[in-house]
């Protein structure tokens, strides 16, 4: 906060825009949880679902093989 404060001081950043500023950073910091679940949903998704993908890309793969 302090290395925030000093370089808003040293620059003409207008009192509305600081304001701008710390607002997305709490929000950045409030959704950073919900993002990271969401992520980690995906993973756990992808791995579960390896094997079907495997199955579907193997199954596509001998056709075009023997198509050529």
């Amino acid at each position: 906060m302090q290395l925030l404060d000093r370089w808003l001081t040293s620059s003409d950043y207008p009192e509305k825009e600081y304001n701008n500023l710390i607002n997305e950073a709490i929000k950045l910091y409030i959704m950073e949880p919900q993002r990271n679940y969401l992520k980690q949903q995906l993973k756990e998704g992808a791995i579960i679902r390896t094997e079907r993908d495997l199955n579907l890309a193997q199954d596509w793969f001998s056709p075009e093989e023997y198509l050529w």
